[in-house]
């Protein structure tokens, strides 16, 4: 059965990784394309109708922090970001909890190559699958974010800490065919050196 149309969805990019792999610097404020990577992801979803969109970050004064709100996002500081990703997931959730959304859509900073048609499409699966829980992208393979969770969910992603996240409760997720290649994320800077030079790559 159909869930009512035009859900409350509340969008949060995670943007609070420690870049370890990178080295000393921050990932999100090199350059590809001539944008910063942390801005990409926020840019490609700037039109994506969902009700309330936010980033979640380790510092106010990001650098990117200036173009994630001109795109009309919020901005949301983790405090706890250096004990691991769960505790991001946990941020969006409350937040998703304060904006009484029906549905959390969770995309990170560092997969700046998913379309914009590709997160349509997970919001059209939830919508029209009163049954699934979890939404998730589905390479062939792995069963990764981008992903949707119902509200239903928002107390247990809510708990979540330096030692959880939500991979583990993707295996039951509902999944959305996209190709592999747009769901690599940016890691290290060769990644990003290849990238940039348009020569393509997985991630690991």
């Amino acid at each position: 059965m159909p869930r009512a149309s035009n859900p409350n969805i509340c969008l949060a990019i995670l943007a609070a990784g420690q870049s370890r792999r990178f080295g000393e610097a921050d990932k999100l404020v090199q350059l590809l394309n001539g944008r910063m990577l942390g801005v990409h992801v926020a840019a490609t979803l700037a039109s994506l109708n969902v009700t309330s969109r936010m980033v979640i970050t380790s510092a106010g004064d990001h650098p990117c922090a200036d173009e994630w709100s001109s795109f009309g996002y919020g901005v949301a500081v983790n405090k706890n970001a250096s004990q691991g990703l769960g505790t991001s997931v946990a941020m969006a959730a409350h937040v998703a909890m304060d904006f009484s959304a029906d549905a959390l859509l969770v995309c990170l900073a560092d997969m700046p190559f998913v379309p914009v048609d590709h997160f349509e499409r997970l919001i059209d699966t939830f919508q029209s699958n009163d049954g699934a829980a979890i939404i998730a992208s589905y390479g062939g393979t792995t069963v990764s974010p981008p992903a949707l969770f119902d509200k239903t969910l928002f107390a247990k992603l809510a708990e979540f800490d330096g030692n959880t996240g939500a991979r583990n409760m993707l295996s039951s997720a509902t999944r959305v065919l996209i190709n592999p290649d747009l769901l690599a994320d940016i890691d290290t800077p060769e990644q990003l050196r290849k990238a940039n030079a348009g020569a393509g790559f997985r991630s690991d």
